[in-house]
């Protein structure tokens, strides 16, 4: 078991941010303490939602008391996700800082929760920036989108392997991009390290719900924490995945209940190595 400190957004209803990433990793035996960058009452994909953004200050204050309590330096891991605020990105980059001077091999995987294909950024420039010079060089793991990747390192991502050579230039050693185009119009996940890389494709969903990439970011973590990768985990991440889609048809959300039982027997999806 690990223990993982989760930096993202939360929702009342429905799985995206720490509400989709904290069932997740918990299914797998880790435990999760979540802080959330806002809370609202829905993912605002369904038109209206009330909530809050909370404030880089309370953001820093509970951390702080994590810390004061003798907890922080449980940790084993932090995952951040959605920012709604540049300042909140400065709280988590010191954060990491300071848990690495006393952890030195705390692993730190980031979700560049920046946009998406066909709208682009759906965050202020200035967050995406912050992400990009101050976290991104953190991490040792990232799961960018298509459109994220191409964002972050100023590269055209428009098959497997320009995301492969796109995801070593970003830096990290591990990078799993996601919604690729592939040759034969299916959708491809791309797991690239500094030497090597990875793909799994799978047939495109219709009216996919809210969520699925803060589920994908969990389901990786779970795979680093248990040392299994590149690809083996990319065709397990890949199929549990699916498992959660199929079992939220019909939905307007992830159906995280029914998706992550059994989620540990699915069985993993073919994985091809990319040529250099």
């Amino acid at each position: 078991m690990a223990v993982v400190l989760s930096i993202s957004s939360q929702v009342v209803r429905g799985h995206v941010g720490n509400s989709a990433v904290v069932p997740a990793l918990r299914a797998f035996g880790h435990e999760v303490w979540p802080v959330p960058t806002v809370i609202l009452s829905n993912h605002p994909g369904h038109g209206g939602t009330a909530g809050f953004t909370v404030d880089a200050g309370d953001l820093r204050a509970m951390i702080g008391q994590l810390a004061d309590h003798g907890w922080l330096g449980a940790c084993d891991a932090v995952l951040t996700g959605y920012f709604r605020d540049v300042r909140q990105c400065a709280v988590a980059a010191e954060m990491i800082h300071r848990l690495r001077s006393a952890r030195p091999n705390l692993l730190y995987c980031c979700d560049p929760v920046l946009g998406d294909d066909p709208g682009g950024l759906y965050v202020g420039e200035e967050i995406a920036e912050a992400v990009r010079d101050f976290l991104i060089p953190l991490c040792d793991v990232a799961v960018p989108n298509r459109f994220e990747l191409e964002w972050l390192t100023g590269c055209s991502v428009n098959d497997q392997n320009q995301a492969a050579e796109a995801a070593r230039k970003l830096g990290p050693a591990d990078v799993v991009v996601t919604s690729v185009s592939s040759p034969d119009d299916r959708l491809a996940t791309v797991w690239a390290t500094r030497e090597d890389a990875w793909v799994a494709t799978v047939d495109p969903l219709d009216s996919v719900p809210h969520g699925i990439g803060d589920l994908t970011t969990a389901l990786v973590l779970a795979r680093v924490l248990a040392d299994d990768r590149p690809a083996p985990a990319l065709g397990t991440v890949t199929a549990q995945g699916r498992h959660v889609l199929m079992a939220s048809r019909g939905r307007n959300e992830l159906d995280l209940v029914s998706g992550l039982a059994g989620v540990e027997a699915v069985t993993p999806v073919e994985t091809v190595r990319l040529e250099p």
